[in-house]
């Protein structure tokens, strides 16, 4: 399952199965894909509109893997997070002008004027590793981690172009690609 942007800045949901390699639409459009819980519960943005860079703001929803039309949560989220659990959604939203990640939705566990991207739930649940940004919608930053309580931590900084964030299967590593300089 993954979303794309074919017409430049319009998601699509798309399958692709083992036995039909070819990638198929769900015919769901303005929706981007989040996170995948392993229940195999979606969390998608519908209404997703782009944002800048490859980030999108829309309403959360929760759907079924291959099933029925997303059922619709809360306006204005950018990114979403399944806790390993499945039992609720870690978020990324803006509010006042400023980027929030929450967790459960409604409690912020970190803010700032700038914005955060990327989050992910560690193995165990116990912490959201995530990009903390020094400007709007500028792609430099570092990779923070946050307890559940709030206690923010920074763990290396100075990159740019930084896309993409996981954690290693044990929780004792965090992966992420960027440039140590410039655009390369």
């Amino acid at each position: 399952v993954f979303s794309a942007s074919d017409e430049g800045t319009t998601p699509t949901l798309y399958t692709i199965q083992p036995e039909y390699p070819e990638a198929k639409s769900t015919g769901l459009t303005d929706v981007q894909l989040l996170s995948i819980s392993r229940q195999g519960e979606l969390a998608v943005l519908t209404h997703a509109h782009f944002v800048g860079h490859r980030m999108f703001r829309g309403t959360l929803a929760r759907m079924p893997l291959g099933g029925s039309a997303p059922r619709e949560i809360l306006e204005d989220v950018e990114e979403a997070d399944w806790a390993p659990d499945g039992s609720g959604l870690a978020i990324i939203r803006e509010v006042n002008g400023k980027s929030r990640l929450e967790y459960p939705v409604g409690k912020v566990l970190y803010e700032t004027a700038a914005y955060v991207s990327d989050l992910r739930f560690s193995p165990k649940g116990d912490r959201i590793a995530f990009f903390d940004h020094p400007a709007k919608y500028d792609d430099r930053g570092k990779v923070s981690v946050v307890d559940l309580a709030g206690k923010k931590s920074d763990l290396v900084g100075g990159f740019w172009g930084m896309e993409g964030l996981a954690w290693s299967q044990d929780g004792d590593e965090i992966f992420f690609s960027a440039s140590a300089a410039g655009a390369n």
